[in-house]
Parts: C-alpha cells; structure tokens; sequence
C-alpha cells in the first residue's frame, strides 16, 4: 500500500493508543501533522513515558480510561473526532483463555462501545485493528476479536460514519511478542521456552503495520477488511537464527512445552468464504464487503484460495536476523 499524506485539518483518536501498535501510529500522525490527537489508554504509566516522548506537542490529549467503561471513553469524544483508530484490545492467547469474561468485556463490549459512539459523534471514519486469529477462531481470544470485526462493519448499517478493519499476524518487536520473549529468556535463564517447532505465524514490523493503518484511513469505503501481505516463521527457524547470535555467555537450552489447546500450528489471514470476494494490489489484500462494492483504481480481482502461514513465504534468515538484532537492541541486550 502506498503511503499517502494524511490531511492536517483532521482529528483523531486512537484507542489503546500507548501500545506498541498505538504509540506508532500516534508518532506517524505527528509526523505527518495531524490537526488533533487523543491518546486513549488505560495504563497511566505508559502515559507517562509517551508524554515525555511527545512533550513538545500541544495538540494532543491524553485521557486515561477503559473502553469497557462508556463514561470515560465519551470523554475522548468531547472534543471533534474525525478519524478513530480502535488499537485497544486484550491480545494474549493465554491470558483470554483464562480470562474470558475479561475478554468479551474488552474485546467486544469495549468496541462495540466505540463504535456506538463513533456513530455518536458523527466521525467520518473508525478503523479496528483485528488478528489474525480471528479468521477460523479456536481461542477465546480469536473468538472474541472475530465478532469485534462483525460488530464494527455492522456500524455500516446505519449512520454516516464509515467502519473498516486492518487485520494483522504477529508484530515484530510488539511488547509480549515471541522475538522479545525469546531475547529476555536467553539473557535471563539461558532457557527458550516454545511450544513446537513446527509452529509458524504471520508476522510484520511494527512500522509497517502502522502505514497499513492510516493507509485504510484514507482508502475505506466501508465494510472491507485490509490485510498486508506478510511473510511468516517458524519457531524452529528462529531458533536456528539464534544459535548463531550471541546473546548470553553459554549456550541456551531449548524447552518445549507444547501447544495450548486453544492455539494453532499455522494461522491463516483469510479465509476460503473471503477469498470469494478478495482483491489486491502488489502489497495488500482488501476482503470486500458482501454487497455491492466497487474497487479503487490499480485493484485487481485476487485468485488466493486462502492465506496460511503454513504455506505464506517465508522471512529469510538474514531478515530474520536483523529484526532480532533490532529487537534486541530495543531491550538494551548486547
């Protein structure tokens, strides 16, 4: 997707906007001289660390409340919205698994929430970023990111605010994520911790992921779904790209704890039924909306049977090593 400039007289809020994804975003519209931004977040301490980063901006809002919570979220509304950018989400397979009350509070009351008030506060535009465990769900959290992407193209429906969504794989360097999991387990323990090799997952730079972002912003008409192409790896891959980095003094031992029931081997991004209403350019996928629909220019009809990570191209193991080098050198590890 081609990167566009993205107007100064707009205003915009992102949800779960000191995340790793949301952070980005916020600095790419910075950057390109957004008329207004609101950070909405419900941790006060990465609120803190992105006001010092950002300190010298007097056009953005930082509000701390939870999309769960419809009266602290409509504060971020108080002010004109043009473009929201609904980046909040509980994210960890695990974590949902063993929290799913917490899930369907978060995922799906927290966006329908947003979109509700969206439509609110007539803004032109909201974008949900979802996963790609949401396509064929088997977790908690792929089921609740599933209907989170139905409840905001069903905001199409009515009103004059146009919903889309962005679906991603695994962000590269992301907090959480397997690279740095993997870093902090060498350094800490000389123990890396996996739960198969044979595992593969989509995945994509942060900075990358933040242009797909505000790409769809500009380029939604309503009701599609955006997908980057992305590359994927194997945990075994990783492995054999880190027994040639040196990240501790000893060699590290590997431990395999298998996969949790609620995970899968290999992710897909796009399902057989969204195949039949798929386009393309040279960089992404846009998954078309039922009804009628009338691509951009330089779209053509896309011929993929689905989209797997068990047959996606792969990353390369020199690419792989640098986004581990980069990941690296992002937690202070020599």
């Amino acid at each position: 997707m081609t990167p566009t400039g993205h107007k100064n007289n707009k205003s915009y809020l992102i949800t779960g906007g000191t995340g790793s994804i949301g952070s980005e975003i916020a600095r790419s519209l910075i950057a390109s001289g957004a008329k207004n931004l609101t950070i909405f977040s419900r941790d006060d301490s990465k609120h803190f660390y992105l006001q010092e980063e950002f300190g010298k901006h007097k056009n953005i809002r930082y509000i701390i409340g939870d999309v769960r919570d419809r009266n602290s979220l409509a504060v971020a509304f108080e002010d004109r919205v043009d473009i929201v950018i609904h980046a909040a989400a509980l994210k960890h397979v695990l974590i949902c698994e063993q929290n799913p009350a917490e899930a369907v509070k978060t995922n799906i009351i927290g966006t329908q929430n947003v979109v509700d008030l969206a439509k609110r506060a007539e803004a032109q535009t909201m974008i949900t970023i979802s996963t790609d465990k949401a396509v064929n769900p088997s977790s908690t959290m792929g089921a609740s990111k599933y209907i989170a992407e139905k409840l905001t193209l069903d905001g199409n429906s009515t009103g004059k605010t146009i919903f889309s969504c962005v679906r991603f794989g695994n962000l590269l360097g992301s907090r959480g994520s397997v690279i740095p999991n993997m870093l902090k387990g060498i350094r800490e323990r000389g123990v890396l911790w996996i739960s198969n090799k044979t595992v593969t997952r989509f995945a994509m730079p942060i900075p990358d992921a933040a242009r797909l972002v505000l790409n769809a912003t500009e380029a939604c008409q309503g009701g599609e779904i955006f997908v980057l192409k992305m590359k994927t790896f194997s945990l075994g891959q990783l492995i054999e790209v880190m027994r040639d980095m040196k990240f501790s003094d000893k060699e590290f031992k590997i431990e395999t704890r298998g996969v949790i029931d609620a995970e899968k081997i290999h992710e897909e991004l796009i399902s057989i039924e969204e195949a039949n209403r798929l386009w393309e350019t040279d960089t992404h996928f846009v998954i078309a909306p039922r009804e009628a629909w009338e691509p951009r220019s330089k779209m053509r009809k896309a011929s993929v049977v689905g989209y797997s990570s068990e047959d996606a191209e792969m990353f390369t193991n020199q690419r792989l090593r640098e986004h581990i080098e980069e990941c690296a050198a992002s937690l202070g590890i020599e």
